[in-house]
């Protein structure tokens, strides 16, 4: 059942991508009201007498948490207006190589031969996904190492919820990280001086899109597997976004998918499979 919610949270979570795409807001706003609305969404259902008695450890855990996955949205958002939908999809969704060696150095928690090598090809068929789209100019250049910075701090993002989240109910647990980034989102709007409320009012369909789908159906779903598998096997699910990447690219952008897309996509998929599969067998085994 874990398994089907994580593939199902994969599709709403790469619906962002359209949505961030079509606004005309500036990053940091986008990526602001997307946090508020949702936290303004879950309100009612958030334990505050858990929250307000949690330990001193895990309201600092929470903090980092929150502030890694602000500037998570604000740079991959900001990626987007210089590098292709495939290419940013691509190095966004390269976590799962951060989150395996975060595991192992800091946690110790070394996955199998087998699972190693399925995760290594899950990454390959990213990586073949977005070959054919990658750009070589400055600017694509520069919009491609954003989306890797942001894939470093989804990493730590995730790394922190998978022992914070144990302790704590799904929609408290999100409600507390989106309201960290909620305010460091506005504090950066505040000194980078930029506007609140001066775009279209289009936009706010968009925000309100972005906080329901991608991130009430999307994280938050992420957020509640992450109590019940490990951080590793939800980065791995979540490159299948980049599947998805390149199919949304392809018929609402007219970006073109090459051969080395398809092939990318298969092995990918592939890749996925496998290695949640041996992640079960593991687990079994472990019992």
């Amino acid at each position: 059942m874990s398994y089907l919610i994580l593939f199902a949270a994969v599709f709403f979570l790469s619906t962002s991508v359209l949505f961030v795409k079509w606004t005309s807001a500036p990053a940091e706003t986008a990526a602001f009201y997307r946090m508020l609305i949702t936290c303004l969404m879950l309100l009612p259902f958030v334990d505050f007498k858990s929250l307000i008695t949690t330990r001193l450890m895990t309201r600092y855990a929470l903090l980092l948490s929150g502030t890694l996955l602000a500037f998570h949205f604000w740079l991959w958002f900001l990626s987007l207006d210089y590098t292709t939908v495939a290419s940013s999809t691509l190095f966004v969704t390269s976590s799962p190589i951060f989150v395996l060696i975060g595991n192992a150095l800091i946690f110790k928690k070394n996955p199998t031969r087998k699972g190693l090598a399925y995760a290594l090809v899950a990454v390959l068929g990213g990586m073949l996904v977005a070959a054919g789209d990658i750009q070589l100019g400055r600017e694509a250049l520069f919009g491609d190492l954003l989306a890797l910075i942001a894939a470093l701090l989804i990493a730590g993002y995730w790394l922190v919820g998978q022992h914070v989240r144990t302790s704590m109910n799904t929609n408290t647990y999100s409600f507390s990280v989106y309201l960290v980034a909620t305010v460091v989102l506005c504090f950066m709007l505040l000194v980078r001086g930029t506007t609140f409320t001066d775009f279209e009012t289009v936009n706010w369909w968009y925000f309100l899109a972005l906080a329901f789908f991608p991130t009430i159906l999307g994280h938050n779903l992420f957020n509640y597997a992450l109590a019940r598998v490990s951080a590793t096997v939800v980065s791995i699910t979540i490159l299948g976004e980049a599947l998805w990447g390149m199919l949304f690219g392809y018929v609402f952008f007219g970006e073109r998918l090459g051969p080395f897309q398809w092939l990318g996509a298969i092995v990918l998929l592939g890749g996925i499979y496998l290695f949640l599969k041996e992640d079960a067998r593991s687990t079994r085994a472990d019992v």
